[in-house]
């Protein structure tokens, strides 16, 4: 495809008229663009026995094309006509296509459906009618196969975005035929699209993806191809660009710029912008604070080209902890778990530090706090319990404990990792309580580390799952507490005073065995 005709492709996914809030209409045919994703590979591979297909995520997560390039082989094995749009369906068709779920669950029917529908609308409608469908959904099942694009992250295989990328921009590689344009030997259409084609280009744009995604935001497929056409374009066509008679902020590195944008992932790229990042690099002088900021930014994607690949991109990036994260993750894709004892430096030292801040909430001794009060005693008393010494093991997200030492690193495992206590069940086999490590999690662990104030209330501890993660421990674990703290918070229970209560196993020489329990006043 030539240059021209490339760029007037680009323009349909965002131009001026359309606007990139808009993207791409999904029902566009994507003529001469064909890429193979993971979930169409997994599919694949198991419609022999598949019998039901859940496809949920937002719109433009790629439900529809999916089903599309799917479209013949499902047909070959007998599936019935795709439900494009569930929540178009009317509410006798809902029930009637739940009913008919639940039967190949059970094994009264041999029929082969699949669905795709907007997040949530799915489970909404098994709430109000076949409950019991939700346990049943929940469990292994080789009949089913249900993708979730919600969780999905297009920039955490390198592979994969690597493929994305190189399908959608690909072009003849020939300058421009028009050469009488006055940019016509510096075009800033064609240096933007051989770069985003080159490795360090398209290895730029996926850790600004992924640091979207770590972040909280969720990048679809429809978003992540109209962000490539952006960085092209930025929504001009030649002739634009020619009556302005300039192609200032249209390089790649101007996608920082766009604060204020109507598309929400432009925005948040935005905040990430390198310029605002303290960094000791590109400390030379400049003429201008304007300057400056274009550097750090033309730094973050082209800097060094024999650095490429060893060049620390997140951190450059003006987002807290970044950097941190990624050493945690690469150390899990070498060594899928460690002992919590022998952790005793690095970033996986100071995430433990923090949890002991945050529990401790703010005191001096050593000992791990974790608040779990019956209901029954309302807000007036409040119950705490000291944690004693738990054998923790941290691992890579997604470890099998029955194969502990297997070296398939799951894709899921590029953005987080797992604390976990492992206990056995009755049946022998091993029980495992686990708290999942997000960047979010991370950076709030981090930020408890560094002595920033933060709240260290029962409820902000929740919002991230760490006090709940000791209950269940407590739960399982006989003796995992030292002392309870039983406290009166109601000011009408002055009279009343704050006691901790613990248990002491002794076995003496002389006394024999004996259990003592001491109670203690505490101010």
């Amino acid at each position: 495809m030539e240059l021209t005709e490339k760029i007037n492709e680009l323009l349909t996914y965002c131009s001026v008229c359309q606007g990139h809030v808009n993207m791409m209409d999904e029902r566009r045919a994507e003529d001469g663009f064909q890429v193979t994703l993971p979930e169409e590979e997994e599919i694949y591979a198991s419609l022999d026995h598949l019998q039901f297909i859940l496809l949920t995520g937002e719109a433009g997560d790629g439900k529809s094309r999916l089903i599309r390039t799917l479209r013949k082989k499902l047909d070959e094995y007998g599936f019935c006509e795709p439900y494009m749009d569930f929540s178009a369906e009317t509410e006798a068709g809902k029930e009637e296509i739940l009913r008919i779920i639940a039967d190949i669950l059970d094994g009264k029917t041999d029929k082969r459906v699949i669905i795709a529908a907007n997040v949530g609308i799915f489970t909404r409608c098994v709430l109000a009618y076949q409950r019991s469908l939700m346990e049943k959904l929940s469990l292994e099942n080789e009949k089913v196969k249900i993708i979730n694009f919600e969780k999905r992250n297009l920039a955490q295989d390198e592979n994969v975005f690597r493929s994305i990328t190189e399908s959608f921009l690909k072009y003849d590689g020939k300058p421009c035929a028009y050469t009488g344009c006055q940019f016509h030997d510096s075009c800033a259409f064609r240096k933007n699209l051989d770069f985003l084609l080159s490795r360090e280009g398209t290895e730029s744009v996926r850790v600004l993806c992924d640091a979207v995604c770590l972040t909280g935001e969720h990048v679809t497929f429809r978003e992540l191809l109209s962000l490539l056409a952006y960085m092209v374009t930025f929504g001009d066509d030649c002739k634009e660009r020619r009556r302005r008679g300039s192609q200032e902020a249209c390089f790649v590195e101007s996608v920082f710029e766009q604060r204020g944008h109507a598309d929400h992932v432009l925005t948040h790229m935005s905040h990430m912008d390198p310029a605002f990042k303290n960094t000791q690099e590109n400390s030379g002088e400049y003429h201008s604070v304007e300057e400056c900021r274009r550097e750090k930014r033309k730094n973050f994607f082209y800097g060094n080209a024999q650095e490429c690949g060893q060049k620390d991109r997140y951190g450059l990036l003006a987002v807290d902890y970044l950097t941190e994260f990624q050493k945690v993750i690469r150390f899990f894709k070498e060594e899928p778990y460690i002992d919590s004892a022998e952790i005793q430096s690095g970033e996986l030292y100071r995430i433990k530090r923090g949890l002991g801040r945050l529990t401790r909430r703010g005191q001096s001794d050593l000992a791990m706090k974790v608040v779990d009060t019956p209901v029954m005693l309302g807000d007036d008393v409040q119950t705490e319990f000291e944690l004693g010494n738990i054998d923790m093991i941290w691992h890579r997200y997604g470890l099998d404990f029955k194969k502990p030492d297997e070296t398939h690193c799951p894709p899921e495992a590029q953005n987080r990792f797992s604390i976990s206590y492992v206990f056995m069940e009755e049946d022998g086999s091993p029980g495992v309580i686990t708290l999942t490590v997000d960047y979010r999690l991370f950076r709030f662990l981090m930020l408890a580390d560094d002595y920033y104030f933060l709240s260290h209330n029962t409820k902000s501890l929740e919002d991230y799952q760490i006090n709940s993660f000791y209950q269940k421990i407590l739960k399982k674990k006989n003796g995992a507490y030292e002392r309870m703290h039983v406290r009166f918070t109601s000011e009408s229970l002055g009279h009343l005073c704050d006691f901790s209560l613990s248990v002491q196993h002794i076995n003496h020489f002389l006394k024999g065995q004996s259990t003592v329990v001491k109670i203690r006043k505490e101010g």
